[in-house]
């Protein structure tokens, strides 16, 4: 229980400052800074940057066939789907894509790499991410 307490609060942090809404010309977010803050986070709680987390990467965007079609392109670069659920209150549609990596900047930049080229910047929020412990 306490995991999943953790995991949500992390995710849920990382989640709101990655998909702050921001003017155009400042949507090149420089995720280096969150994710290295969010990874020492998870060390400070005790998990071991060295073993394999489930990393789950948030997407968020305005019409579920986006969130559908972002889902069939990341699987086919081995993401994992876990739902795609709406919410009243944002009106976003969004799902979770997971997959297994060490903590560290590489893997975790690099994965989102992989997923960058099939969100649009438009009608789709930042990929934010978040993990549970693993000691």
């Amino acid at each position: 229980m306490r995991r999943i307490l953790l995991f949500t609060l992390v995710l849920l942090s990382v989640w709101s400052c990655a998909t702050k809404k921001v003017d155009p010309e400042k949507q090149l977010f420089n995720y280096a800074k969150s994710d290295q803050s969010l990874i020492e986070l998870l060390i400070k709680q005790g998990s071991n940057a060295n073993k394999e987390h489930w990393v789950s990467f948030m997407v968020d965007c305005k019409t579920e066939k986006q969130v559908s079609e972002i889902i069939s392109k990341a699987k086919l670069v081995g993401f994992d789907d876990d739902y795609i659920s709406y919410s009243d209150k944002r009106k976003l549609w969004s799902s979770s894509l997971s997959a297994p990596m060490k903590l560290n900047l590489v893997e975790i930049s690099a994965s989102r790499a992989k997923l960058m080229p099939l969100i649009s910047i438009k009608s789709c929020g930042g990929v934010g991410w978040g993990a549970s412990v693993e000691k």
